[in-house]
């Protein structure tokens, strides 16, 4: 086979499962087994130094560069994936762990003010982060499904301020949004992974783990749900799910304990 072949063919193996990673990312639906993914970029980025051998032109040539670069770059960000496993500071049926903190508008927030309502607190990784984004979207789509059952969001990264406006404006997001860039509410929620790869000062930087926490009128935790692996999020529906069978059973609950009482 000719080293344009191989080039074009290597190129094309990458973009095809790459296209169908962002949309599943997009959807944060990313399966659980990537082994069709992580076989189809190595096989891509060989057949891209297959063709660097064999030679195939300027066109070739571009066409193996693209197919070793991102073959190999999707290997190394899924190897790196994992998340630390930190049991959360709290858990279900816990009073939640409040703390009062500055929002990214320069405004005194208060987790407390929000008693007397339902809430979803999201601890993420940043603005930078794909996965992060994609899920913030999606929540922003089920909007309507939290409003209609006055369920606030409240989101903590460690971004700045500054980092976390660019980002609200850029994606449309509508949470109250807490920058916590030396973690010291990650921490007390322990929710610290001390080894993670990102775009800022330092080869590993500490980041929060992405964990979500469910916290019903009272100040009482649901529902908690902490990924192992930051390419993967729970699916919307799972989170709608949770809200069902946890929050939307309680009114019945009570309803049903005071005919009995």
């Amino acid at each position: 086979m000719s080293g344009l072949f191989l080039g074009l063919l290597g190129a094309a193996i990458v973009l095809v499962a790459g296209g169908r990673w962002l949309r599943l990312m997009r959807q944060v639906r990313i399966p659980a087994d990537r082994r069709p993914y992580l076989v189809a970029s190595g096989a891509g980025a060989l057949l891209g130094m297959a063709a660097f051998a064999l030679g195939g032109g300027a066109v070739g040539a571009v066409a193996a560069v693209l197919a070793i670069c991102a073959g190999l770059a999707f290997l190394g960000l899924s190897a790196a994936s994992a998340q630390a496993r930190m049991p959360p500071a709290v858990a279900v049926g816990d009073a939640i762990v409040d703390f009062v903190a500055t929002d990214d508008q320069g405004r005194q927030f208060a987790l407390a003010s929000l008693r007397g309502r339902p809430f979803l607190l999201k601890f993420f990784r940043g603005h930078w982060c794909p996965y992060c984004v994609a899920e913030l979207r999606r929540w922003e789509e089920l909007r309507p499904d939290l409003a209609s059952r006055r369920i606030e969001v409240v989101t903590v990264c460690a971004d700045t301020a500054e980092q976390i406006r660019q980002g609200r404006a850029k994606h449309g997001l509508c949470a109250v949004m807490i920058p916590d860039a030396d973690l010291a509410i990650t921490d007390r929620y322990n929710l610290r992974n001390p080894k993670n790869f990102a775009p800022k000062k330092g080869l590993i930087v500490p980041l929060p783990i992405p964990t979500t926490i469910l916290v019903d009128a009272t100040g009482t935790v649901r529902w908690i749900d902490q990924a192992s692996d930051y390419m993967r999020r729970s699916d919307p529906d799972r989170v709608l799910a949770a809200i069902r069978s946890t929050l939307d059973v309680m009114p019945a609950e009570r309803e049903a304990r005071s005919q009995v009482g």
